[in-house]
């Protein structure tokens, strides 16, 4: 819970930007989680300068919104061979125009050391795939019964170039490069249950925070190098509200020597007197 409300306030500072808007809001911090920790931030830069509302007027044309997400990432300013990257060039060159836009520059994004899955331009796709099939996100999670159900609405595949790319111009070995299933659980970690805890708070309704302290017991435990040190003590997580509440002991008690302030460290202080 206190995890679950920290990261209300990192919400709470995002929908303030955003004018209350809570459709902008949830769709700029899916799309930062969509960067990870390397690109995350290059992914909150290019959602905030390319609106949903915008995505929203093109959401039936996969390649127009593609053109749109990649093309506002800066990694289309470059001479390509490939006739679709060719296409998704030109494509933005109208739409940029249409909408006046200013794309984020290309520096941002980190490619070193990455594994091909995370490649920013596929990650992209991916998000693309993601606002294409899926409409009214944020609408649908808040209303969602169940787990699953949220869990459904991410299982979603690029456009066939992304068969047989990881980036523009170089192809690979072809393949179903859809959103794994390890990512959504990710997704839904840390963008959607906190988003929705922070959003039953906002409207003073228990339920939806219960709901979302619900599903993260539903979940996997995460693994991490956090985790893992935790195992080495024995102390196993069973779902993932426990990893949750170890990474946050671990991050905001032990790593700033909070001992007095914890339960766990108190207890420990009280043996070794």
């Amino acid at each position: 819970v206190n995890r679950l409300e920290r990261k209300t306030e990192i919400v709470n500072q995002v929908l303030k930007n955003n004018a209350a808007d809570w459709e902008e809001t949830f769709y700029q911090l899916l799309a930062k989680n969509f960067g990870m920790k390397v690109n995350g931030e290059a992914f909150f830069e290019l959602a905030k300068s390319l609106p949903i509302k915008i995505l929203s007027k093109h959401k039936n044309n996969l390649m127009q919104l593609e053109a749109l997400l990649i093309g506002q990432s800066g990694l289309l300013n470059e001479i390509f061979g490939d006739i679709y990257a060719v296409q998704l060039q030109r494509e933005y060159q109208y739409l940029q125009h249409k909408h006046s836009l200013q794309p984020i520059q290309k520096k941002y994004w980190k490619m070193a050391r990455m594994r091909p899955q995370n490649f920013p331009p596929l990650r992209l796709a991916q998000f693309t795939a993601l606002i294409h099939q899926a409409s009214h996100l944020f609408s649908k999670i808040i209303d969602a019964e169940n787990l699953k159900l949220v869990l459904q609405l991410f299982q979603a595949t690029p456009s066939n170039y992304w068969q047989t790319h990881y980036r523009l111009d170089l192809s690979s070995n072809k393949s179903l490069k859809k959103i794994g299933k390890s990512t959504i659980e990710n997704i839904v970690i840390n963008t959607i249950i906190p988003v929705l805890f922070a959003y039953g708070k906002y409207k003073q309704n228990d339920a939806l925070q219960a709901k979302a302290i619900e599903w993260l017991e539903q979940l996997n435990p995460e693994q991490n190098t956090i985790i893992l040190g935790w195992k080495k003590f024995n102390i196993i997580p069973q779902n993932a509200a426990d990893s949750q509440a170890l990474i946050e002991l671990k991050n905001e008690f032990c790593d700033q020597k909070k001992c007095t302030e914890c339960l766990i460290g108190m207890k420990l202080m009280q043996q070794n007197v």
